[in-house]
């Protein structure tokens, strides 16, 4: 009976890594798919990597010392991927410390604001790296330390089947393969361990331990064969795709459309245009935003809140308790036009009565309307709202009511900057009105820039950058700066939820879109209530567009140098179309309903600074047409200073002269060789007595440079320079000035 060779400890130690590296590839490759982009895979590929590498590096010393060995590289990793502006020299430094904790509050509130896959934000980012570093770290302590290899398994799992979950995409059987894989090398690798081999899987020859093609054929069969059944048999059971017994992600997936306050903003912006639905038609005398809900409370520093109250029960017809707004009343008929998720009444601004056949309360703290239950397609109801329509010499002589300290209310750490830099944009105004409109004019004149392809987020740090380094954002952000503003300078404010006017349809209907999701900021006026003041560049509510940008000719301009007091006759509104792209708003300034519609780059009522404008491009142009005959000349020079031996001197002096040859209308064609180029000039005629012997001497030394065995002297490169100068200017003289300077930036 043969003899089975103990397997050498190399062979485990190298079998362990190589179970953990499989481990670690399989979690990268599958739970990297929860971020946006390739990159993010490959670093969470990576990370896992090295965790593993750590952790089997370090399986010989104590396991104190292992760990602390393991939140050391996770320390530096996290830093390096979420932090790398706070290092020293590649190193941590306090600040990456409070940096990392300050990513750590803000992971809940990213989680809930985005759908996956979700942008790599450094807050995400910091999560996935924890979620990874943990999950190989301890399937390895658990396999090769505890020697339960089976329970190792469940943490890497866990992360498979979380983006599995929350990835709403077709079955991925390779993932389950791939980690099929991994399971069985850490099984292997433990069975190494446990039984010291397999059979005779390794035997010494010579000096090497190999793997001999004749040992653990069983095993290697009973493996493969577990893999090809798990790969094949969910294809071949009944049901594949369809709808399981259990499905988790079903739940709360009823088509109803949901939205919560500004998280859901960052969850609806990304959708596709094509996936917008009408959610509801308002019939009603003139447009306006139809707000669902304000968010008076910022004291986590991350995301507006509701302030919370009891409410109070309205019946049928009742008058909502404890409007002191004077103004016109306006009557708004709402049909919904699909099954609604959130419970809340759209109304115009100050509603005061409310007729629907359902139990509805209302929430002073957030000035919202609420049923008990959700708002089904076909349903309709009824608001009676109050609408003011202040001039702006009205607004200039009240002052902004304070409704309680909780409007004023920043939590600590709001960065200086914002207060100084509201201080400047205010200087000079006499009323808050004045003030709320220098700050309106600021963020919408065109230095800030409306996008949805930036991080989702409304924490001070985002603000902050908004008016220092990104300028830009969406409506969300542009509304929590103004508000955060206000609040600085001692004015209350609150951002509003709900939708722009929509797009009329007749009869004085509006069809409100997913597309229309939008927030504002709403300041409290003395006797007018709360008025609505648009930051988001090229959007206006229709019912404001009287005071926040349209002047009429009595008004006197306020003392600020802000274009929004500007003197301006006219009238219009304003409004959006928002896009829906996956999950999250995408608002794009659009029509409203009825007047002028605002233009695209600025807001409505505002003129644009042509001679400015034209001035700048004017200049743009001049660089650019200076910038691009430099460019060709400093290749040029470049191509000559980069050769550096006789026979390279002559290749580039003939590739410069068929460059500029070329600039001339005579470009040497694909495949041509120098002598069919000569041959090609000389039978249009365009070459002298003098440059026809100049262009046959120049094609006869780049052909000897090319290939004649011995290299040329620096007297011929001389010679090459001489007669491609004296062709080229033969060239330009038989080619029209129109050509020459066309030439320059067209290649013909």
């Amino acid at each position: 009976m043969a003899h089975t060779a103990r397997t050498p400890a190399r062979i485990q130690r190298l079998s362990a890594l190589v179970a953990i590296v499989a481990v670690a590839v399989a979690i990268g490759f599958a739970f990297g798919r929860i971020l946006l982009g390739h990159s993010s895979t490959y670093r969470m590929l990576a990370v896992g990597v090295v965790s593993g590498v750590i952790a089997w590096a370090t399986e010989r010393r104590g396991m104190l010392l292992a760990t602390l060995g393991s939140a050391a590289g996770l320390l530096l990793v996290l830093a390096w991927m979420a932090a790398p502006h706070t290092l020293w020299f590649g190193l941590p430094t306090a600040e990456t410390l409070r940096t990392l904790a300050t990513l750590a509050t803000q992971v809940g509130a990213q989680a809930r604001e985005y759908v996956s896959p979700a942008p790599a934000t450094p807050s995400l980012v910091l999560a996935g790296v924890i979620a990874v570093w943990a999950a190989v770290f301890s399937c390895y302590a658990l396999a090769f330390r505890a020697q339960s290899p089976l329970l190792a398994l469940v943490p890497p799992l866990a992360l498979i089947v979380f983006a599995d979950g929350v990835l709403e995409e077709f079955e991925r059987p390779l993932y389950g393969v791939v980690f099929l894989l991994a399971a069985l090398a850490v099984l292997f690798a433990d069975g190494l361990r446990r039984i010291q081999g397999w059979g005779p899987v390794w035997s010494p020859t010579g000096n090497r331990d190999r793997l001999l093609p004749a040992a653990g054929r069983n095993a290697r069969r009973v493996g493969l064969t577990a893999v090809a059944l798990a790969a094949l048999a969910p294809v071949l059971v009944p049901g594949f795709g369809t709808r399981p017994v259990l499905d988790l992600t079903s739940i709360n997936s009823d088509g109803r459309i949901r939205v919560s306050p500004l998280v859901s903003l960052g969850s609806i912006l990304n959708d596709s245009e094509d996936n917008r639905v009408e959610l509801f038609r308002v019939q009603a005398d003139r447009p306006s935003y139809w707000r669902m809900v304000a968010l008076e409370d910022f004291s986590s520093g991350t995301t507006w809140e509701a302030r919370p109250d009891d409410g109070i029960p309205l019946a049928p017809g009742d008058a909502v308790p404890g409007s002191t707004t004077q103004g016109e009343p306006v009557t708004q008929v709402v049909k919904v036009t699909h099954d609604l998720g959130f419970a809340w009444l759209v109304a115009a601004a100050d509603p005061t009565a409310v007729s629907i056949d359902h139990d509805v309360a209302w929430h002073p703290a957030s000035s919202s309307l609420q049923m008990d239950g959700w708002p089904d397609e076909g349903e309709g109801y009824t608001v009676t709202s109050v609408r003011s329509n202040p001039s702006v010499k009205d607004l200039r002589a009240v002052r902004a009511s304070l409704e309680g300290a909780a409007l004023t209310q920043l939590p600590d750490n709001i960065p200086p900057l914002i207060a100084e830099r509201a201080l400047e944009w205010t200087a000079g105004a006499t009323s808050d009105f004045d003030k709320v409109m220098a700050i309106v004019d600021h963020l919408t004149s065109g230095e800030f820039d409306y996008r949805t392809d930036v991080a989702f987020r409304d924490d001070p740090q985002t603000l902050a950058d908004m008016l220092t380094s990104t300028k830009a954002g969406f409506c969300q952000q542009f509304a929590s700066l103004m508000a955060v503003m206000l609040r600085e300078l001692g004015i209350p404010a609150r951002v509003a939820l709900g939708f722009t006017q929509g797009t009329p349809v007749g009869d004085s209907t509006w069809a409100v879109t997913t597309r229309n999701y939008h927030s504002w900021v709403e300041v409290p006026f003395e006797g007018f209530g709360w008025l609505t003041f648009d930051p988001t560049p090229g959007f206006v509510d229709p019912a404001a567009a009287g005071y926040q940008s349209i002047f009429g000719p009595d008004e006197p301009t306020c003392p600020t140098q802000g274009r929004g007091c500007e003197n301006t006759a006219g009238t219009g509104n304003g409004g959006g179309q928002h896009n829906v792209k996956g999950g999250t708003l995408n608002e794009q300034p659009g029509t409203g309903g009825g007047g002028i519609s605002p233009p695209a780059s600025a807001p409505i009522g505002r003129r644009l600074p042509l001679g400015r404008i034209a001035a700048a491009a004017a200049m743009v142009l001049g660089l650019i047409a200076i910038a691009i005959p430099a460019g060709h000349a400093a290749r040029r020079r470049r191509r000559l200073r980069t050769a550096h031996d006789p026979r390279d001197l002559v290749l580039a002096t003939y590739d410069v002269f068929a460059e500029r040859a070329g600039e001339l209308g005579w470009r040497k064609r694909p495949g041509e060789t120098p002598n069919e180029f000569r041959r090609r000039l000389g039978a249009h005629g365009v070459l002298g007595d003098a440059a026809d012997p100049a262009m046959a001497r120049l094609t006869s030394a780049v052909v000897r440079a090319a290939y004649a065995p011995t290299a040329p002297g620096t007297e011929a490169v001389d010679a090459a320079e001489l007669d491609a100068a004296s062709v080229l200017r033969e060239l330009r003289d038989a080619t029209s000035l129109r050509q020459r300077v066309l030439g320059i930036y067209r290649r013909d």
